[in-house]
This record gives structure tokens, C-alpha cells and sequence, in this order.
């Protein structure tokens, strides 16, 4: 197991309270919407859905290109992230590397879950199902990528990023 493996789940799930936040922050608008008429199209919904994944991916990006190269929750675990040569990260790459860690995965999950209430499943509807299927490894990969070797995710490989244990005068309290 990769020996940082421990400090980057921590690191994420902290991270994902602050993501939290970004999705309670857009419910007041949902509200709206819903008594408005519009949640009871499904492509509205389905692009509102992606006002919170969107917002946290550049939140994140714009973090792990900052000066100390981590989000919150990896400054707290004493992380950081770096482009495979060891420079810092440009945000360019930390944008991708975060549209395919949180972006793509979180708005798939909303299409199994938008695609479940429109009744999806009971109509055999093809993007629900694809969708459904998709999810599930897709989460499995990027958590046995964290876990192995030297713990280069799909996203990293494809990034060009890796994520290390910051140097003691890179680290700084978390805010």
C-alpha cells in the first residue's frame, strides 16, 4: 500500500466537507426552481446539478496551482501536489487533474441519481443505465490508484501530477 495513501483519504474527505458546502449553498436556487417548474425538466436539472462539482473543481484547481500546490484538506495532511518533474503546478493541469478527479465523477453520480428519479431505471433509459455502470468502477479505479504503487491515480497519469508529502517549509497552517 502506497504510504501515503491514509494522508490523502483524510486529505479528501476534508476536502469534501468543503464541497459540501458549495452544494448546501445552492439550495435556496433549487427551491426556486423547484417551485418555479423548472425541476420537472430533466435537462435543467441535470445542468444545475452541475453548478456544485464545477465550483469545487476550480476551487480545488486554483488551490493545488497556488503557492503551496495543495487544497485544504492536503496542507492539513502535510500534501501537496506537483507536476511529475517536481515544479510547481500550473493551472492548466491542476484544472484537468481536478475535472477528471471531481468533476466528471460527481456529475456522473448525478446522473444516476437525476436519472433514477425521472424513472430511468424502470424505463430502461440507456444514459441512466451507462451511467450506473460507469460509476461504480470508475470510483473503484481511482481509489486502487491512491492505494498502489506510488500512488499516481488515472487523473495524475493523465495530468501529468503527482502527489507528495510537502516540504516542512512548503507546509503553513490551514485556513
Amino acid at each position: 500500500m502506497n504510504p501515503l495513501a491514509g494522508r490523502r483519504g483524510k486529505a479528501y474527505i476534508l476536502d469534501c466537507v468543503g464541497y459540501l458546502g458549495i452544494a448546501a449553498a445552492t439550495v435556496p436556487v433549487g427551491l426556486i426552481a423547484r417551485n418555479a417548474g423548472w425541476g420537472e425538466h430533466r435537462a435543467f436539472v441535470f445542468v444545475a446539478s452541475a453548478v456544485p462539482p464545477v465550483l469545487a473543481t476550480l476551487l480545488a484547481a486554483r488551490r493545488e496551482s497556488g503557492p503551496n500546490g495543495a487544497t485544504w484538506g492536503k496542507r492539513r495532511f502535510g500534501l501537496r501536489v506537483q507536476d511529475t518533474g517536481g515544479a510547481d503546478l500550473q493551472f492548466g493541469r491542476a484544472l484537468l487533474r481536478n475535472t477528471l478527479k471531481i468533476a466528471i465523477p460527481w456529475q456522473l453520480g448525478h446522473a444516476v441519481a437525476i436519472g433514477a428519479a425521472f424513472g430511468g431505471y424502470s424505463d430502461g433509459d440507456p444514459v441512466t443505465l451507462a451511467a450506473t455502470f460507469l460509476t461504480y468502477p470508475l470510483i473503484g479505479v481511482m481509489v486502487a490508484g491512491v492505494l498502489i504503487g506510488r500512488g499516481r491515480t488515472v487523473y495524475d497519469r493523465v495530468a501529468g501530477t503527482a502527489v507528495e508529502a510537502a516540504p516542512a517549509e512548503r507546509l503553513e497552517p490551514a485556513r
